[in-house]
């Protein structure tokens, strides 16, 4: 099986999933067998988990009426026995077997059905919830028919009771993941059809799965063409670095080859930073045009992408039949100084919303957004509420919850409770002591202190919640019911708006200090205070929004299963099920409108009309499907370089982030979307099998878009005070996209006919906004939850480190103010945490402010550098391939301010202080703060050139290499 080449199934019969294989072994058995079951095999699973539990409780229903054995059971000592007992305890074995066996199955089918270790575990869990559930029913019969031969010994109905409370508490875990196991599995026996699946295999799919990190990790063979070259064994502590320069398509023998012929692999980095950065590196691009025609790559970030993507769009060969006119491709020409097309981003700077109109209609898509994501996270908990009535009413776990005094459990519940903590204790002191020789003890002590958790939850939180909520509401009437949601909702809008606003309030309070003192000078802004009031608005808000939740739980729960509470609970179940089933996640939240806002301002052509020849800007059509594929590539014959757009794919408890970070690389191009840590897949093959809704965002506008979703429900290395509002409100840009790796696997268990395992869902339902809420974001899943790739790295750099280029052009114009430049600092932390590079600076803290004569305008005094250029020679690591004698070199250049800066520049500096460090959050650009930094950008870009002009590296003494000059002239950088 090749790596990068085209799949080739095992065996018949074998599988290389062998890590969710039914054993409680580590690691991963290459080959181990695991058929699919049939198809037939698994509806019999499907119909005896419903029908025998069926069965049994019509049977039991039957034959002993009259008796309600559970509330008998739970209602412990200092109580008569029913008549009939004797007769309901035997007929329950019966109810015992047949659920038993029902539910049995159910986990057999969960088991099979599991596709991640994590569910393999759940399965696994329930079936040991399961085992206990049958043993405490099997020692609660026993009790109670000791207790009707002994009846002066009342301990025997203690213990009924605590066994008893043992039984429903596993049973319920049980029976979940059963009924759970035995929808899924009977819907992808129907779904997955012996033609679908063998279509399915006949898609040529092309993958590079990730390599191995964790002990379960699947096995990857060494093979040739997956982008590392070097055939000598790493040590092993440098098997991540190795590892982490997989990019298909990227030799190191041809990087090692053009440095020998005395050529450079040259790539551009464009910063994060929104329309500030996207317009600091339009004019930074004009000035290094030539540099940049001779480049292999252009890595994009965030607001760097509003660039890459404007320049690839203009110059793709994909165009729409109906356009009206030649194209213009001229890669030197394109967005240049007096040019069509950037006069039109000029005119649209002020992208998200240049109108009050486009502002309320932006406003308005947060709180629709905000109204379906409350009805979708609050309907759950009316059907569930309405649930847990039912369920109390006939076991009356922890005593009534409702019209009494405050529900205690009785000596059997807690019996019970201590029974469990204590023999989870117990297993987990054993299994300490023999974890060198087995490792089944602490898997069941881990399995035991989750089932105590559940039983302290339905017999002491949940009913203490209930007559909590019931005596609230019996004390205020309908006013909290009626008022409390739609405080809620309105708490909640007002606290989005408020995270929004947070991320540029720099900017707000420059200009309510410019408002409120006209006509004074002075210098920056005093800081602000960090934020107290309104992250307390946000904490107040989650815990308005959590409370809100539990208390809706629980007044559904009050109403104990009635008939309306039961038309409630079905209407909200429905509604659950309509809008899950019909809506996207990604396209509740704002996503879509900003990828939209975006493309209105830099999706654009230069067209010479055919009637008249004049040269005009088109937009492109909002119907314009821009595909990677397609549009993210430049036609044959064309000098321009590969553009990258680098964004992040959020992990949370995982060991493939690198230390502090909760996220990864994920880059999307025209020939290859992914990231080393969580594999690779081709973009065409990718386009051809995801399902329609995903296509909109595997575009170059799409991409634009995701690399530059600033805030959002997961933000890797930034700040996490309003992710979970983002989430319940649908004020995030982010996307879930397509897992390589899962597409890998799903691909492999089509080949091999294993029809059970699952498939790209259809849309990103219910349950990937409950990750978002909730912050889950495995490694395994189906779909990845793809952020800004500032979340990961803002500058990137690292991309093109991991690309092994040799010479670095970065346009650095994150808002970090000097003299820290934390975006590089933590950039070159990163390169030498994931790759081992490690860049030595020749003057890093050239670009301090406030040094050298000033004679000019005071207010600019401290704000001038010495030059804004920061120059570095790379060095990589032997993992990377290379070999020794390679060196690179960073031309890095930072959005300062410095004296060889024209008046007029300088005189808008004076009269802005934010200038050039305005706030990410402001989006509204006019058209004078655009041009300053763009016109700023110019002569970053010339300082650039200017730094790179041929210099020698510098090599330890001893060393070979051929004369490799850094050079400007075209054609000298190579390729």
């Amino acid at each position: 099986m090749c790596g990068t080449g085209l799949f080739t199934p095992p065996p018949a019969g074998m599988t290389l999933l062998a890590s969710c294989a039914d054993n409680d072994l580590p690691g991963v058995t290459v080959s181990t067998p695991s058929p699919a079951p049939s198809r037939s095999a698994a509806l019999a699973l499907a119909v005896a988990t419903v029908a025998l539990p069926a069965a049994g409780l019509a049977a039991y229903a039957a034959l002993t009426p009259g008796v309600h054995l559970a509330a008998v059971a739970l209602r412990g000592a200092g109580q008569p026995l029913p008549p009939g007992t004797a007769a309901a305890v035997r007929w329950d074995f019966l109810l015992l077997v047949l659920s038993g066996a029902g539910l049995w199955c159910g986990i057999t089918a969960a088991r099979w059905a599991a596709a991640t270790p994590r569910a393999l575990e759940l399965a696994r869990f329930a079936r040991t919830a399961l085992v206990i559930a049958v043993a405490a029913d099997v020692v609660e019969n026993a009790a109670l028919l000791a207790a009707l031969r002994w009846p002066r010994a009342p301990w025997l109905l203690d213990a009924t009771a605590a066994a008893a409370t043992v039984r429903f508490c596993a049973l319920l875990p049980a029976a979940v993941v059963a009924a759970c196991g035995a929808v899924t599995l009977a819907r992808r026996s129907v779904l997955h059809s012996a033609r679908r699946v063998a279509d399915r295999a006949a898609i040529p799919v092309e993958t590079v799965p990730p390599r191995p990190i964790e002990d379960g990790d699947p096995p990857v063979p060494a093979e040739p063409g997956d982008g590392s070259d070097n055939n000598d064994t790493p040590p092993a502590g440098a098997t991540r670095w190795r590892n982490a320069y997989t990019v298909p398509g990227v030799s190191a023998a041809d990087v090692r080859r053009r440095w020998d012929r005395g050529e450079h692999t040259t790539g551009f980095c464009l910063s994060g930073g929104g329309i500030r950065s996207a317009s600091v590196a339009m004019g930074a691009l004009q000035s290094l045009r030539d540099e940049l025609l001779d480049a292999r790559y252009l890595v994009s970030v965030s607001g760097g992408g509003f660039t890459a993507g404007a320049l690839q769009q203009a110059l793709t060969g994909a165009r729409p039949a109906t356009l009206p006119g030649e194209v213009l491709r001229d890669p030197r020409s394109a967005f240049r100084e007096g040019t069509t097309e950037l006069h039109h981003v000029q005119r649209h700077s002020s992208y998200l919303a240049d109108t009050p109109a486009r502002l309320l209609a932006a406003l308005g898509r947060v709180a629709l957004g905000l109204l379906l994501s409350l009805t979708v996270l609050f309907g759950p908990a009316v059907a569930l509420g309405v649930a847990a009535g039912l369920l109390y009413r006939w076991v009356p776990l922890g005593g009534p919850v409702t019209g009494g005094p405050f529900p205690v459990p009785g000596t059997g519940g807690l019996a019970a409770l201590g029974a469990l903590g204590a023999a989870a204790f117990l297993l987990a002191l054993f299994a300490r002591g023999a974890a060198d020789r087995r490792r089944g003890p602490g898997r069941l002590a881990r399995r035991l202190v989750v089932l105590t958790v559940v039983a302290v939850v339905l017999t002491i939180a949940i009913p203490s919640l209930v007559w909590l909520v019931e005596w609230v509401l019996a004390r205020t009437g309908r006013s909290v019911a009626i008022a409390g949601p739609a405080g809620t909702v309105m708490l909640t809008f007002l606290a989005t708006i408020a995270s929004m606003v947070w991320r540029h309030r720099a900017t707000l309070r420059q200009r309510l200090s410019g408002m409120l003192r006209p006509g004074q000078g002075g210098g920056p802004p005093a800081a602000l205070p960090n934020g107290v009031l309104q992250r307390l608005l946000v904490i107040a808000t989650l815990g308005v929004l959590a409370a809100g939740w539990l208390a809706v739980f629980a007044a559904a729960a009050a109403t104990g299963g009635g008939p309306g509470a039961l038309t409630a609970g079905a209407v909200a179940a429905a509604v659950v099920l309509v809008l899950g089933a019909a809506f996207d996640v990604t396209s509740l939240s704002l996503h879509p409108f900003y990828r939209q806002r975006i493309a209105s301002a830099f999706a654009v052509r230069a067209v010479r009309r055919d009637g008249d020849g004049q040269v005009v800007a088109v937009p492109y059509e909002a119907a314009e499907r821009t595909t990677l594929s397609g549009y993210g590539g430049i036609p044959d014959g064309t000098r321009f370089p590969e553009v990258v757009f680098a964004a992040a794919a959020n992990l949370t408890g995982e060991s493939r982030t690198a230390p502090g970070l909760g996220a990864v690389s994920y880059t999307l191009g025209a020939d290859w979307t992914g990231g080393p840590d969580v594999g690779w897949v081709r973009t065409e093959d990718l386009e051809r099998i995801v399902p329609p809704r995903f296509r909109r965002d595997l575009t170059v506008q799409g991409a634009v878009a995701v690399s530059g979703a600033a805030f959002a429900s997961a933000m890797g290395r930034s700040s996490r005070w309003y992710q979970v509002l983002l989430a319940v409100s649908g004020a995030r840009l982010g996307a879930w996209l397509p897992n390589p790796g899962f597409v890998r696997r799903a691909h492999e268990a089509a080949a091999a006919g294993r029809w059970t395992h699952p498939w790209l869902p259809r849309a990103r339902r219910l349950p990937y906004l409950l990750r978002e809420v909730f912050g889950s974001h495995p490694h395994r899943d189906a779909l990845l939850h793809v952020t800004d790739g500032g979340h990961y790295d803002n500058l990137g750099l690292v991309e093109l480190f991991r690309r092994r280029c040799t010479r670095i052009f970065c346009v650095d114009a994150t808002a970090d103010p000097p003299p820290s430049g934390s975006a590089l600092a933590e950039a070159l932390t990163l390169a030498w945490q994931e790759l081992g590079v490690r860049v030595e600076l020749d003057q890093p803290w050239q670009g301090t402010p406030g040094e050298g004569p000033w004679d000019g305008d005071p207010r600019l005094a401290a704000r001038l550098s010495e030059s804004p250029v920061l120059t570095g020679t790379v060095h990589y690591p032997p993992e990377s391939g290379l070999g020794s004698g390679v060196r690179g070199r960073l031309v890095v250049v930072k959005a300062l301010l410095w004296r060889e800066l024209p008046y007029p520049l300088l005189s808008y500096a004076a009269r802005h202080p934010e200038f050039p460090h305005d706030s990410t959050g402001d989006q509204w650009f006019d058209h004078e703060k655009f041009a300053a930094y763009t016109e700023l950008g110019r002569h970053l870009g010339a300082a650039a050139a200017r730094a790179a002009q041929p210099v020698e590296v510098p090599l330890p003494a001893g060393e070979h290499t051929p004369e490799v000059l850094l050079t400007t002239e075209p054609g000298g950088g190579g390729q």
